[in-house]
This record gives structure tokens, sequence and C-alpha cells, in this order.
């Protein structure tokens, strides 16, 4: 059986993509912007479109479907959206906004960017949907005064409500990766009374080093006034991830992530900042932001383990540093590499303020993004024979297992030739034969551009194939806000197993 839904302010298309590549059949989306608009329908030709405020919509007008996505996220709410900090209102001298500098969003594409809860009831009333989903910021639960009284409304409709709290890089599966961003998110799941109520525990792939062996993790919720009153949050704020097995106690483990080095473009290093137009000068701000993340990160090398159990399959690695941390245990098979990662720098009037290496996952894209890649001149050093060292003219990309991403491995060996991470440790000699360098680096000699809306897209899971209209400024602004896609994804699939326990039933 097919399932169909309907898509309430669909944006770019995140969520139907994601509820697409489940198996469910899209029937008709809804958006404000036009723009939105022309982007989803190139990519869902089949489906209708309805390009239209939806407080203005007639929900008698949409056609009945199995089930709804709706995804009314306040941005007052989000610290992305502004509530962390009051925005701008003037820029520094010397520097446009480097958003503004990619071209024009009309205002339908900044004002009213969510629908309102109230659309979600007025539909369900309506239509009766088997399952509804909805998309919003944890932040909600507790700035929304109201929450709750909104979530009893979609009771008294006769829906069960499981939220599910997730950062869209904890989330893989069958044949779909981890998203290279935190990006947390929560995740109203609603069915009718009467259908089996579908699994919905996030439980990513982590190594447990008591266990000594790979495990599904499952959440683990701290005592917080927050926590007591619902189990509703962000990760590591609100909630951890443990071992499920109590042999090793529980250990807390820390699931795989993706790094955003595997969705950056490497081929484009972008400018040398020695090298910028005097007229066009980075803004203070930026190069105070740079400064602190190459004294930061510039010297950070990372231990990325490539073959836990992966059997050659590309998963996402973890990262350890290397200095107040220990070796992992070691097997037959080596299993690290060690690297130094390029930078993502907030520039511009960011809501980021600090740099953060590419072996992380992104922070959580949003619809007017200002971060650029950085990429300082890495240097390797070889301490024996002559004592040469070698400038690595390609930058470092952190690798997935099996992957062919190439990052900075020194061998200890006496032929003292450097490796990819694709090829394991050769033998340990008794005496170090080899080391990594990073001497100061000059801010002037760092390369530096912004990211692409490509780029950005990939952050949120969307295929190279994805087609994605405007300039860049919008098609960025249309990554930012999106749905990630194998989220969507992972809940489609748990709620189609659940209505075809009922149908089989």
């Amino acid at each position: 059986m097919t399932l169909t839904f309907t898509d309430l302010l669909c944006g770019a298309g995140g969520s139907s993509y994601g509820l697409t590549a489940a198996g469910m059949h899209l029937v008709t989306a809804v958006n404000h912007w036009r723009v939105a608009i022309e982007t989803h329908a190139a990519n869902f030709p089949h489906a209708r479109h309805e390009c239209e405020d939806i407080n203005k919509v007639d929900m008698r007008s949409l056609p009945r479907t199995d089930g709804l996505w709706g995804s009314p996220i306040c941005t007052e709410a989000s610290p992305s959206g502004g509530a962390a900090r009051p925005r701008q209102k003037v820029r520094p001298r010397g520097q446009l906004d480097l958003f503004e500098q990619n071209g024009h969003v009309e205002q339908a594409g900044f004002e009213r960017t969510r629908a309102t809860f109230g659309d979600i009831i007025r539909a369900a009333e309506l239509h009766r949907y088997d399952f509804v989903i909805v998309e919003n910021v944890p932040d909600v639960s507790w700035r929304w005064e109201l929450f709750d009284w909104w979530c009893q409304g979609m009771r008294l409709l006769g829906y069960n409500m499981q939220p599910v709290s997730v950062s869209s890089a904890h989330i893989g599966g069958d044949g779909y990766d981890q998203a290279a961003q935190w990006r947390n998110r929560l995740y109203l799941v609603f069915t009718r009374e009467g259908i089996p109520l579908p699994d919905v525990a996030p439980r990513p792939l982590a190594w447990c080093p008591g266990c000594e062996v790979d495990v599904h993790a499952v959440q683990w919720w701290k005592d917080t006034p927050l926590t007591r009153l619902r189990k509703i949050g962000k990760y590591g704020q609100q909630y951890l991830y443990i071992c499920p097995n109590v042999a090793c106690m529980n250990t807390v483990v820390e699931p795989y992530v993706s790094p955003a080095g595997s969705v950056i473009d490497w081929t484009d290093l972008g400018q040398r900042i020695g090298d910028r137009d005097p007229s066009d000068p980075l803004a203070p701000n930026t190069i105070s932001r740079i400064r602190q993340g190459l004294k930061q990160f510039s010297g950070e090398q990372s231990l990325i383990t490539v073959n836990h159990g992966d059997g050659g399959t590309g998963r996402a690695a973890r990262a350890l540093p290397l200095h107040g941390a220990p070796l992992p245990t070691r097997t037959v098979k080596i299993g690290e590499g060690v690297l130094t990662p390029p930078l993502l720098v907030p520039a511009g009037g960011s809501w980021n303020t600090t740099a953060s290496p590419t072996t992380r996952p992104f922070r959580t894209r949003t619809g007017s993004e200002s971060e650029a890649l950085l990429t300082p001149e890495p240097f390797v050093a070889v301490l024996r024979n002559h004592g040469t060292a070698h400038s690595i003219r390609q930058p470092f990309q952190t690798m997935a297992a099996g992957g062919g991403h190439h990052a900075l491995v020194v061998p200890y060996r006496r032929n003292n030739r450097t490796t990819s991470t694709d090829e394991p440790l050769h033998t340990m000699a008794t005496r170090d034969s080899g080391a990594l360098v990073r001497p100061a680096v000059a801010v002037e000699d760092c390369r530096f551009r912004m990211l692409k809306p490509r780029e950005q897209l990939r952050a949120q899971t969307f295929p190279d194939t994805y087609r994605v209209t405007g300039n860049v400024a919008e098609q960025t602004m249309q990554a930012g806000n999106a749905v990630t896609c194998t989220v969507a994804q992972w809940l489609g699939n748990r709620v189609m197993t659940a209505l075809d326990s009922r149908a089989a039933a």
C-alpha cells in the first residue's frame, strides 16, 4: 500500500524528498514563497502546487491524503533566527553583508518563513489524517506559552503524540548517511487512535569503549527542570547517548557522525586573503574570528577510526583528539589515521561567532548563511634522514572509511612517505620516524571563500541531482530553511511500518 501525503509549507522540498524516498506519494505541496514553489515543482512535477499564505488557504480545497507534514517553526524560538541576539541593523563599514552580495531575496522569502501551528490543527480537523508529522525547534516547547494547549488540541482530535528530539547528525540508515551538520530539531509524530505507535526512538550507531563493539545507542535524559516537565531537548544539553548494555554500566557513548569536510567542494579553495582587492576587505569581526580559529584549531590533530566493523561500506567516522585521550583498543586491523583540518569561519553578520574544524559536522544551517571555508597551508616535517619538509597543496578532507577522501597521515617508517587514510598505518617502529607540524599561519596566507549553496544542500542531505532555482542568496535561504531529507525519510519509514502492520492485522 502506497501512502499519500500533503506537505504544508514545503519549502525547498526536504520533507517531500525524504517521505518520497521512504516510499510515500506526494499529492499536494503548499508554500507562500514563489522561488521555493518553483524549486519544489522542478523536482516534484507530478504534485499539485499552491503558492499562497497558508493562513489564507481553504483546507477544503486540499485533496484528502493519508498523512500531513507541517513545519510551523517559529524563528523567535531559534537562536539562529535571532532569539539569542538581536539582528544587526547596520552592517560594519568596509564589508557588505556577504549574504546580500549574492543576490536579492524578495520579502516573501523572509516574512512568514513558516506557517503557524493553527494551520496544522485546521487541516487535521478537516481531513483526519492517519498520521501528522510536525517539525520544529526544541525551544518552542518551553518558549511558546500555548505549546501544551496546542498539543492537547491534537489529542482532542483523536491523535496519540510521540515527541522525537534528535540531531540530524545522528540519523542514518541503510542507503543513506547522517547529515554533516548539527541540527537539533523536535519532531512531533501524531498517529490516529487505533493505529499502532511507530517506533521512532533514535538509536544511532556508536562505538562503546567499555564493550569494545559498535552498539545502537539509546537516549539518556539529564535531570533538569526542562526534562522533568517533558522529554524534549537538545543533544548535549538535555540528553546524551549511552550503551544499552548493562555489562559496561551503560557507558556514555558518542555516535558516529559525518564531518563537514565530506560535503565541501575541495576543488575550490577560494582566494588568498592577502590577494583580495583592497576596496573589498574582510570585516574586522571576520578577521578576528579567523585569528581565533587559527589559534584554537590550526594545531589540532585528530585520530580518525576507519575500520571498526564497517566492512568497507564507507560509514561515517569518529574523531578523537590526539592530546588528552587514549588510543582505542588495538586490533589485528590498523584503523586510525591522523589529520589536520581546514576551518569553517563565521563571516559577515552571522549568528555564529567562533570557528570550527571541518572534521566536525556543520553547525545548524540557516536561511541567511554567512560561513566561509578557510584553508591554512599545512606542512609535514620528516625528522629522520635529511629532515625535509613537504608542503601539501591539496586540502585535508576528513575521510569516511572506504570513501576515497584525503587526510594527512604521517607514516612511522623509514621511507617517510605520506599516505592516504584509505591505507592502513605501517608497522610501528621502535623510534618515532615522522611527525606532523603546523607552523604559525598568517591570516593573509589563508584561502577564504563563502560556502556554496550546493554545499549547504549536501549538509541537508539533498542529492547533487536535486534542482534548486533562484540566485545564490535565494538558494542558500532554501537550503537553510529546509528539512533534513534523511530525517524525514527515517520518520517516514517508521510511520509506514506502523501503518503497514495495521493493514496486515
